[in-house]
């Protein structure tokens, strides 16, 4: 079973720490700039900005050494440099300070995330791989909640510079974590091993050839970087819409997150009866799905909306959102050559980082142009459709996946 694998479990705790720590920061900077310090409008912006760049820049090459490197080892030096940045947000003297630190606190995370999913190959069975997904995608659902909550209390009780404290904590026990595991778990078996003598650009090249080479990957990767495009088309244009149609009702912000984290987390928790999945199109076309529907219903909401019908149009969106990101990071795991899970977790990270920076910008066109109930309406319909399509058409846009247990959700 798969609790019985300590060093999963010790690397599943880790993970939980510092994917909480990044939420409960991520309100404290927010605090910090927004009502501390009085930054305007751009000057916020730039936040994003900040923790997507050095996706951008660097994944790929995180890809590419966590291929090579000792995955382990990778981890640990990566959670400590988290760990000392983020001490060092709590003396930046001024926001261009905070803002490089971010910066570069993001570029450390850069080369973790790929080293996790490569790691989490080699110390995982192949029946196992599905329910480690589902658990990792269940924290990161209850990260995203419970860490704004958590982070929001403490940050006004407190002081935004505690909460970043509580977060270098975490990076730094998570690093202990990951000491405990044997740092042989860190390596990929001798026969596997890629060449040290490879050039990085030949390695860049190798990654991108078994992307392009593999229809599953390439499919479901365009179906997930549509699902996230999706969300992060509109998602921060939802307090546009309740500003709009909703004005005397803020609390409807925080009952809409709360809903869609509830929906993401229900979704995951399912995912884990199954010990594999060969329904890609069911996974992510469905979950492209329930994210339109619940775009297209949000674009519906008027003042006099009953808060329930609120709550179950964000709860559909949130298992459509635990469908895809669950859903991706397992196809990942499956489809991807064990040498190759870092370059290609590390060329998702980029493409995703990049949509980061492009979908909001163009949500933001869009409801300048459309206005915020039309837009949600029109992008949540040509999402869902895509959705549809995949489900329809699975069979042609994924290739039939060999299945050997009953317990595999099929179509």
């Amino acid at each position: 079973m798969l609790w019985k694998n300590r060093s999963f479990l010790k690397m599943f705790t880790a993970y939980g720490l510092s994917a909480f720590g990044d939420y409960f920061d991520f309100i404290a900077i927010s605090i910090l700039l927004g009502f501390v310090w009085k930054a305007d409008a751009m000057m916020v912006s730039l936040v994003p900005l900040a923790f997507a760049i050095p996706g951008i820049l660097f994944s790929q090459l995180a890809g590419i050494m966590a291929d090579r490197w000792n995955k382990r080892n990778l981890m640990i030096a990566t959670d400590l440099i988290r760990a000392a940045f983020t001490i060092g947000l709590i003396f930046a003297p001024n926001v261009w300070v905070l803002l490089g630190l971010i910066t570069l606190r993001a570029a450390a995370r850069v080369f973790h995330y790929p080293a996790q999913q490569a790691m989490t190959r080699h110390i995982v069975g192949t029946d196992q791989l599905l329910q480690a997904t589902s658990l990792n995608g269940a924290v990161f659902q209850l990260s995203k909640v419970l860490g704004p909550l958590f982070g929001a209390s403490i940050a006004t009780a407190f002081s935004p510079s505690f909460c970043m404290a509580v977060n270098a904590v975490c990076f730094v026990v998570s690093a202990l974590l990951l000491a405990m595991i044997p740092a042989s778990q860190g390596l990929v078996e001798s026969g596997e091993q890629p060449s040290e003598s490879i050039k990085l650009r030949t390695a860049w090249k190798e990654g991108w050839n078994i992307l392009l080479q593999s229809r599953t990957l390439l499919v479901s990767l365009f179906f997930s970087l549509l699902g996230m495009a999706g969300i992060l088309m509109i998602d921060a244009q939802v307090t546009i819409l309740l500003r709009d149609v909703a004005p005397d009702r803020p609390e409807l912000i925080g009952w809409i997150v709360t809903a869609v984290g509830a929906g993401g987390l229900v979704s995951v928790t399912w995912l884990r009866r199954f010990r594999q999945l060969s329904a890609y199109g069911w996974l992510l076309g469905g979950g492209l799905l329930l994210i339109g529907l619940m775009f297209a219903g949000a674009g519906t909401f008027v003042a006099s909306t009953p808060l329930l019908w609120i709550l179950i149009v964000s709860f559909i969106g949130g298992l459509g959102t635990g469908f895809t990101s669950t859903g991706m990071n397992y196809i990942m795991q499956k489809e991807t050559p064990g040498t190759a899970i870092g370059r290609i977790s590390g060329i998702y990270d980029s493409l995703m980082s990049t949509v980061s920076i492009i979908a909001p910008l163009t949500g933001g066109v869009l409801i300048g142009l459309w206005g915020a109930s039309l837009t949600f309406v029109w992008v949540g319909l040509a999402i869902g459709a895509v959705g549809l399509f995949g489900v329809l058409f699975q069979r042609s846009l994924w290739r039939k996946q060999e299945v050997s247990s009953s317990t595999t959700m099929a179509v």
